[in-house]
């Protein structure tokens, strides 16, 4: 193949506005001829209504349009402080996802539409905030959940006259189907000696200690789960075994989905935490030889344009690599119908909004979702946040019966590591696929949900071809960070030595086939997936 088609940074451009517009260069002679006109709009953003809000806040508007609303989510934030003082009595805001991390985010953005309503910021969380997150745990006693589910339902009845939601399953009929699957990859040998070299280290004392922050720690933990190079601060990108997929279990899965897809002729969104490790995932990428596109912090904005446009017109391309910060958000990228999350943010809405970008108006084919998990370490017990998080919106927004799943952790609880790297056997030795179990199976399966493992190579082929079975009404499925109530659930499984199956896999049950031939982690793929009836849990599959 010609290799890469990227471009990071390069020269800036003057972008043209409408006269309408504050995000030109002489932004405060538009700014006040606006504010002089009797009639008129003025479309600015957060940051030019903070910088000029001694031009801004004076003037009665008549309207005042917050898109993005969550942009004023944290109450003490500088943009939302100067928001809240404009002067006008009708206030509108629009979001995709008002609450992203804990209620009081809903608290903000309520004060701004309507200020008083739910009462002062210490009197809401005293009153629904603590309650409706403490009765959400499973450990919480029945007083504790009933209280919880009385202040949601109060709290839901107080915003639901000024709350008009739409989601995707009632305006947008027309889009294609949108499957989602979690994979859950074990460390590799040499991943699993830093993590546990790490966990018995001294900074880590310091941290359950209180002496050192936390998030240093944490953070050493997630490179050593995306790839052991990324802890190598004087390993040279440029060395040929830097970001070697073997000796990363996300990454060689990720080279498997990448290759395969490719060959069935589909397009991917590959999106990553951060430029570092899409560096190493460029570098997988140009070894298989794939058209692609990379889009990250430092490429120009009209150079992002046409990355865009190119991608979405150009079958040549394969794959576009991004940022989940710069790609997940007003990005229009429907040209891929397959999209990759590598490692998973604490915010779930933004884990989201990456998600979208395939799957929205102008898709015509069916769009599946793979997010790789490294199961037992910190990055699982992050997506257990997320769907917590997620727990809480929809306790609120939607059901205050939600049913719980998580008890309430401590610090100690993220720099631990998963039972499955503490059993007697040894250290990336081969397992049984029928053994495998994740922390996330365990606590579905223990609120009844049938989550099983299907070995591959042992399903027969009529249940290889069976189509995905919906759940009976009124059956949960297992919650999903991203799952909306018009989404399928998500497959869990642990894809470790995933072999790309002949056939694309189907919503019932993707497969994988043999054993992955290098590195210490030579386990078998298996895919936990959803099944109903007491009839299909006598098939040959033994449950998490």
């Amino acid at each position: 193949g010609r290799g890469r088609r990227k471009a990071k940074g390069g020269r800036k451009e003057k972008g043209r506005a409408s006269e309408g517009s504050s995000h030109r260069p002489d932004k405060r002679g538009l700014i006040a001829k606006a504010v002089k006109s009797p009639t008129g709009l003025l479309l600015t953003t957060y940051d030019q209504l903070r910088l000029h809000r001694e031009m801004l806040l004076p003037v009665r508007w008549g309207y005042a349009v917050l898109d993005e609303g969550h942009k004023i989510r944290n109450p003490d934030s500088d943009i939302t402080l100067v928001a809240k003082q404009l002067q006008t009595v009708h206030r509108l805001v629009m979001s995709g996802s008002p609450i992203q991390n804990r209620l009081s985010e809903l608290w903000s953005l309520f004060d701004f539409i309507f200020p008083g309503k739910l009462g002062t910021l210490p009197v809401f969380q005293a009153q629904f905030s603590i309650p409706i997150q403490v009765g959400g745990y499973t450990n919480a006693t029945q007083l504790q959940v009933t209280t919880a589910y009385k202040c949601a339902l109060v709290l839901r009845d107080l915003v639901a006259p000024y709350l008009l939601r739409r989601r995707k399953a009632d305006v947008l009929a027309q889009l294609p189907k949108k499957t989602e699957q979690v994979l859950f990859c074990k460390l590799t040998f040499e991943q699993l000696e830093l993590y546990r070299a790490y966990l018995a280290s001294v900074e880590v004392s310091e941290i359950l200690e209180g002496s050192r922050q936390a998030l240093a720690g944490i953070d050493i933990l997630r490179k050593i789960c995306n790839h052991a190079d990324l802890l190598e601060r004087t390993k040279s990108a440029a060395q040929h075994d830097y970001g070697d997929p073997e000796r990363s279990g996300k990454l060689s899965v990720a080279q498997k989905l990448l290759s395969h897809w490719t060959g069935q002729g589909h397009k991917t969104l590959v999106f990553c935490q951060t430029q570092q490790m899409l560096d190493i995932v460029e570098k997988m990428v140009g070894r298989l030889g794939l058209q692609y596109h990379r889009m990250d912090g430092s490429t120009s904005i009209p150079l992002r344009a046409r990355l865009m446009d190119d991608f979405n017109n150009n079958p040549g391309i394969n794959a576009f690599l991004l940022t989940t910060k710069v790609g997940g958000l007003g990005v229009n990228l429907t040209g891929a119908n397959r999209v990759l999350l590598y490692d998973p943010d604490w915010n779930p809405s933004t884990d989201m909004q990456a998600r979208e970008r395939a799957w929205r108006i102008g898709q015509t084919r069916e769009v599946v979702i793979y997010r790789l998990i490294t199961s037992g370490t910190i990055e699982e017990k992050v997506y257990h946040r997320q769907i917590y998080k997620s727990f809480l919106t929809n306790k609120v927004l939607r059901d205050p019966r939600q049913r719980r799943f998580f008890a309430a952790k401590d610090l100690h609880d993220l720099f631990t590591l998963g039972d499955e790297y503490t059993a007697p056997k040894q250290a990336g030795a081969a397992h049984r696929p029928e053994e495998a179990t994740t922390e996330t199976g365990r606590i579905f399966g223990g609120m009844g949900h049938d989550i099983e493992v299907a070995v591959p190579g042992k399903l027969e082929p009529q249940q290889q071809q069976q189509p995905q079975q919906q759940p009976q009404q009124g059956q949960q499925c297992p919650p999903s960070a991203f799952q909306t109530s018009e989404d399928s659930a998500p497959a869990v499984g642990t894809p470790n030595g995933l072999q790309p199956p002949q056939q694309e896999p189907s919503d019932a049950h993707p497969q994988d086939g043999g054993s992955e031939g290098g590195g210490g982690d030579a386990g078998r793929g298996v895919v936990a997936s959803k099944r109903k009836g007491k009839q299909q849990q006598q098939q040959q599959k033994r449950k998490v």
